[in-house]
């Protein structure tokens, strides 16, 4: 059973009068710790604040400094979570471990966080693998392959090398694994990179760090996308990469989208459009960050220029591929999607031409797919929106399965309440088991 907020309250008293004892002894802070710990029944984790006399809030600002002073946004921390961690109802991942041991200057094998074999980890510490993030499947051995060659190459000449050719492994083949899996690789990587700068390595540190918050973003996790891509777009501006910063803008006014914050969006496509240096670019930024935030907040005449505008620079870029570039079925797809509402009929033909554009079963085509059942819905054909949405429920296995398409399946079902038919009973059962 927990304790009371009584007894919790009664145990740091007990604590603060064991470290006063302690200190009029002259006892360091170690051997403070270690007397709560044997006296009182609290977890060597808030032993170790409470031998400091630190408050949570106090130890949730220094841990935002630790990410500070390395140039990383400060991390979604709350008193909560310290609390959470704190009395073993749940374990830190391996960063936040790094982060606390070097707040309260001790290796972080003495917080008593009971955590897998260890690894190389953030800021020069060796850091236990991260509970959270097991051992990667068998399956995907090449994948692994590309952290551990950079694990056993070390740091020194080369090593900028290998961290442009992972960061290239990693932009080309993006949708070939589960969002999960390769979150917890490209995660590997940047923490097996971090601790031995230069300015090469930083650069892909921050492209490292914009894919991380895609991938978080792919996984339902906006406030971690929000804290990796606000790091790249800082990194991008410090080293003088236009396309980094722009990127990592871009992917942050579409997380806001998400969150329904509209006008948060479009400020972000403001702070975007002056990196977006080629034609390809600036159809990227508006097809991001400006066509569903506008046909959101209803302007459609707002929106129809700028559809306009994205589709005139789309027609004079050139197509890039993989994960930090744009091509013509993800334009097509989020044009769609703005126009689901107001133009059902143009947005189909877009979804159909984007999923026409991709491999059956992969993200963009899963994406397409969804929008285009969502336009059969506005249409009032709740059987052509079922079989278009079952289509990507039997093709995409759940865990390869990205939360954007987790939504707009969700909000298809949305769209089709009221419709009781077995179609439309059965297809709100599949997406609910999806979590």
């Amino acid at each position: 059973m927990n304790p009371t907020r009584a007894t919790r309250a009664q145990l740091a008293r007990g604590a603060a009068r064991i470290r006063a004892d302690q200190q009029r002894h002259g006892a360091p802070v170690h051997a403070i710790a270690a007397q709560i710990t044997r006296d009182l029944p609290i977890t060597q984790l808030e032993a170790w604040r409470l031998a400091y006399g630190w408050s949570r809030p106090s130890v949730v600002d220094a841990v935002g400094e630790v990410y500070r002073s390395d140039g990383l946004a400060p991390p979604g921390l709350t008193t909560a979570m310290l609390c959470r961690w704190e009395h073993g109802q749940a374990r830190p991942g391996w960063e936040y471990v790094a982060a606390l041991a070097r707040v309260y200057r001790v290796d972080p094998s003495r917080l008593g966080v009971s955590l897998p074999t260890r690894v190389p980890g953030w800021y020069g510490h060796r850091i236990p693998q991260p509970r959270q993030e097991p051992p990667m499947p068998a399956e995907h051995p090449d994948l692994s392959a590309v952290a551990d060659s950079i694990a056993l190459h070390g740091p020194g000449s080369g090593t900028g090398d290998l961290a442009e050719r992972a960061l290239g492994y990693y932009n080309q083949h993006y949708s070939d694994y589960p969002p999960r899996v390769l979150a917890s690789e490209v995660a590997r990587c940047r923490g097996l990179l971090i601790t031995h700068q230069d300015s090469d390595t930083r650069r892909v540190l921050g492209w490292l760090s914009a894919m991380l918050g895609n991938l978080t973003h792919h996984t339902g996790d906006a406030t971690g996308a929000l804290i990796h891509l606000g790091t790249a777009a800082r990194i991008g501006a410090q080293v003088g990469e236009p396309h980094l910063a722009g990127w990592a803008l871009g992917a942050q006014s579409m997380v806001a989208t998400s969150q329904h914050r509209y006008a948060e969006a479009l400020e972000l496509a403001d702070q975007a459009e002056p990196y977006a240096d080629t034609a390809l670019r600036r159809a990227q930024v508006v097809a991001w960050c400006r066509l569903r935030p506008l046909a959101a907040m209803g302007n459609a005449d707002v929106l129809a220029r700028a559809v306009a505008s994205a589709r005139r620079h789309m027609d004079q870029g050139e197509e890039q591929p993989g994960r930090f570039g744009f091509d013509r079925a993800e334009f097509e797809l989020h044009v769609a999607e703005a126009l689901v509402a107001g133009d059902p009929a143009g947005a189909a033909r877009h979804a159909e031409a984007s999923a026409g554009l991709k491999r059956t079963g992969s993200p963009g085509w899963s994406a397409a797919t969804a929008v285009l059942a969502r336009t059969h819905a506005a249409r009032h054909d709740s059987g052509a929106a079922c079989t278009a949405a079952d289509e990507v429920l039997d093709a995409v296995p759940p865990e390869r399965m990205r939360e954007t398409t987790r939504a707009r399946l969700r909000t298809l079902v949305a769209d089709l309440s009221g419709q009781e038919t077995p179609g439309v009973r059965g297809l709100e059962e599949r997406v609910r088991a999806l979590g």
